[in-house]
């Protein structure tokens, strides 16, 4: 009996893996290394990236990552699929990320234990302007007037961020 190749006929259909190119192995500092992230998102056509290190002494993450998605179906498939990878890199002992606002048609966040990851619309990403929050920093904000305030601020993100519900 011959042995048939699959894919070697043209009428066979090419299977690829969803996994080609992405970098499976758990990361040093975290599941995801911020590189390995990085990649990905790019990889899954998300836009404007932006990261940024948090203080050590927040205690959160050591990293955040902003981006923006296409569209409510490009915005929930790249959460799942950041997540589905990260299920394949990490250890048994890592917590399986919850997608936070997974109802949302505007924002997804996961908490990827050194990366906290914020997916918006582009509409959304905008009235909340992360960026500016984690990147100009106290200093160039008048509403806050010391560094305790900037801590007690990103000690308690999370809980800010977990009621955040679409405008429309």
């Amino acid at each position: 009996m011959d042995e048939i190749e699959v894919g070697m006929n043209p009428k066979d259909p090419i299977l690829s893996d969803e996994f080609d190119g992405i970098n499976l192995k758990r990361g040093q500092t975290g599941v995801f290394d911020l590189e390995d992230l990085v990649d990905l998102l790019r990889r899954e056509n998300s836009r404007d990236i932006f990261v940024a290190a948090v203080p050590k002494e927040i205690n959160y993450v050591e990293h955040i990552c902003v981006v923006s998605a296409r569209s409510k179906r490009h915005l929930q498939a790249l959460a799942e699929f950041v997540r589905k990878v990260y299920k394949r890199k990490c250890h048994k002992s890592d917590h399986i990320p919850r997608l936070e606002g997974k109802d949302s048609d505007e924002w997804i966040a996961l908490d990827l234990g050194n990366i906290a990851l914020h997916i918006f619309s582009e509409k959304t990403r905008k009235v909340y302007d992360l960026e500016t929050l984690w990147s100009v920093g106290a200093d160039y904000d008048k509403q806050i007037s010391s560094k305790n305030d900037v801590i007690d601020i990103l000690e308690n993100y999370s809980s800010y961020l977990k009621d955040l519900k679409p405008l429309a």
